[in-house]
């Protein structure tokens, strides 16, 4: 049985390890702002790096009673920065998890079209109302339907996205969930 000190501990490691995440994420946001984060494209293997990363949240997702199913792609190798399409693939999932309902399935999926690799997270959530959808994007916005957060996941899913001159499209339906498809182009400028 933990003791009072014990709980007060893990629970400051916590909130350190939230507000750590929080600072890497805007210096992230503001060097990809001014064009200072220099993205290190090289090949990778993208079903891997997908894998991997969603896999890594299962117990998460299982302790907050959500279904993690994964439909990837075998050897899709992609040009790009792997450490950034990690880092988009969890910012994505924590927010699956973060506005879905115990007993909902959060699915990813990686697939390759003629120009693109796409991944797409989908949950059965709460939803983003539609007056709130144009505005997710936007720095520091946090919906009518937020429950916790600050507000930049998305806008530095976009700042990313746009850098790796890729896509992000977000469908949503109260109620019913949300769906986030990324375009990674099968390129790389020269």
């Amino acid at each position: 049985m933990e003791t009072g000190k014990q709980k007060w501990i893990d629970k400051a490691q916590t909130q350190t390890e939230k507000l750590t995440e929080l600072v890497n994420s805007l210096v992230t946001l503001s060097r990809m702002d001014e064009e200072k984060t220099p993205l290190h494209f090289a090949p990778f293997a993208v079903s891997d790096a997908v894998r991997e990363t969603a896999e890594s949240f299962r117990d998460l997702a299982q302790s907050k009673g959500h279904e993690l199913s994964l439909s990837i792609a075998p050897g899709l190798i992609y040009t790009g920065d792997e450490y950034a399409l990690r880092q988009l693939v969890s910012i994505l999932l924590d927010n699956a998890i973060k506005y879905s309902a115990p007993g909902g399935r959060i699915t990813v999926k990686l697939w390759a079209g003629e120009y693109k690799a796409f991944v797409e997270i989908l949950d059965q959530g709460r939803g983003i109302p539609p007056e709130d959808l144009e505005n997710v994007k936007t720095k520091f916005y946090k919906g009518s339907n937020a429950v916790r957060g600050s507000g930049i996941g998305l806008a530095l899913v976009d700042s990313i996205m746009t850098a790796l001159d890729g896509t992000m499209d977000i469908q949503s339906t109260l109620g019913r969930g949300t769906v986030v498809t990324l375009g990674l182009p099968l390129y790389h400028k020269a």
